[in-house]
């Protein structure tokens, strides 16, 4: 048999994720940038930005094979989900895409 001095396990403290901030919605990132660019096959994003158009939070703008942005309206989105998307800050004030805290 033997003799064990103590049946104590020293825990270790675990170490900090990093400094990291915590990630953002759609809309805090929209709002702060002004637009954001969303690739053809992010259909997760996609789905909740047609969610926050339908609300009037958010713009959204299809781009075409030659790059140039078509505005989807409501109910529109659907036909342009094979296509890359940029959302943009709707101008509740102002000019589409102005982020915050630029006037």
């Amino acid at each position: 048999m033997t003799d064990q001095a103590t049946n104590v396990i020293a825990m270790k403290a675990r170490a900090a994720p990093g400094n990291s901030p915590p990630p953002k919605t759609i809309l805090e990132r929209v709002y702060a940038a002004g637009s954001l660019p969303i690739p053809a096959g992010d259909l997760a994003t996609k789905t909740a930005a047609v969610m926050l158009q339908a609300l009037g939070l958010l713009v959204i703008f299809e781009i075409l094979a030659d790059g140039t942005p078509r505005r989807i309206d409501k109910g529109q989105a659907r036909g342009a989900m094979d296509r890359p998307w940029r959302l943009a800050k709707p101008a509740f004030s102002g000019e589409i895409g102005i982020p915050d805290g630029t006037r």
